[in-house]
Protein backbone atom coordinates (compact mmCIF):
# COMPACT_ATOMS: atom_id res chain seq x y z
CA UNK A 1 0.00 0.00 0.00
CA UNK A 2 1.19 3.25 -1.31
CA UNK A 3 1.37 6.08 1.54
CA UNK A 4 0.69 9.88 0.64
CA UNK A 5 1.09 12.96 3.24
CA UNK A 6 -1.73 15.01 3.69
CA UNK A 7 -2.08 17.95 6.18
CA UNK A 8 -5.64 18.36 7.86
CA UNK A 9 -7.01 21.01 10.42
CA UNK A 10 -8.95 19.02 13.01
CA UNK A 11 -10.34 21.23 16.15
CA UNK A 12 -8.02 20.81 19.17
CA UNK A 13 -10.33 18.70 21.22
CA UNK A 14 -9.86 15.92 18.70
CA UNK A 15 -6.19 16.32 18.75
CA UNK A 16 -6.60 15.80 22.39
CA UNK A 17 -8.61 12.73 22.27
CA UNK A 18 -6.34 11.32 19.80
CA UNK A 19 -3.26 11.98 22.48
CA UNK A 20 -5.25 10.21 24.86
CA UNK A 21 -5.97 7.01 22.37
CA UNK A 22 -2.13 6.95 21.74
CA UNK A 23 -1.15 7.57 25.05
CA UNK A 24 -3.51 4.65 26.33
CA UNK A 25 -2.07 2.12 23.99
CA UNK A 26 -5.05 1.68 21.18
CA UNK A 27 -2.75 3.13 18.43
CA UNK A 28 0.95 3.29 18.21
CA UNK A 29 0.62 7.30 16.54
CA UNK A 30 -1.72 9.63 16.11
CA UNK A 31 -1.51 9.11 12.49
CA UNK A 32 -2.51 5.37 13.04
CA UNK A 33 -5.76 6.32 14.52
CA UNK A 34 -6.74 8.67 12.13
CA UNK A 35 -6.07 6.14 9.35
CA UNK A 36 -8.21 3.71 10.76
CA UNK A 37 -11.21 6.26 11.63
CA UNK A 38 -10.87 6.91 7.80
CA UNK A 39 -10.72 3.49 6.92
CA UNK A 40 -13.71 2.74 9.19
CA UNK A 41 -15.59 5.92 7.83
CA UNK A 42 -14.96 4.27 4.07
CA UNK A 43 -16.54 0.76 5.27
CA UNK A 44 -19.32 2.47 6.93
CA UNK A 45 -20.29 5.48 4.96
CA UNK A 46 -18.87 4.74 1.54
CA UNK A 47 -18.74 0.96 0.34
CA UNK A 48 -21.01 -0.48 2.19
CA UNK A 49 -24.07 1.69 0.60
CA UNK A 50 -22.23 1.32 -3.02
CA UNK A 51 -22.25 -2.61 -2.18
CA UNK A 52 -25.82 -2.60 -1.71
CA UNK A 53 -26.88 0.08 -4.73
CA UNK A 54 -24.86 -2.55 -6.93
CA UNK A 55 -25.52 -5.38 -5.01
CA UNK A 56 -21.95 -6.37 -4.37
CA UNK A 57 -21.26 -8.93 -1.18
CA UNK A 58 -20.02 -6.29 1.59
CA UNK A 59 -17.63 -9.59 2.32
CA UNK A 60 -16.35 -9.45 -0.86
CA UNK A 61 -15.99 -5.69 0.13
CA UNK A 62 -14.19 -6.53 3.57
CA UNK A 63 -11.70 -8.10 1.99
CA UNK A 64 -10.60 -5.17 -0.30
CA UNK A 65 -9.64 -2.54 2.39
CA UNK A 66 -8.10 -4.78 5.12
Amino acid sequence: IKIKLISVNLPENYLKILEVLVSEGKFPNRSEAIRVGIRDLIRTEYLIEESVRSSISPNLIETEII
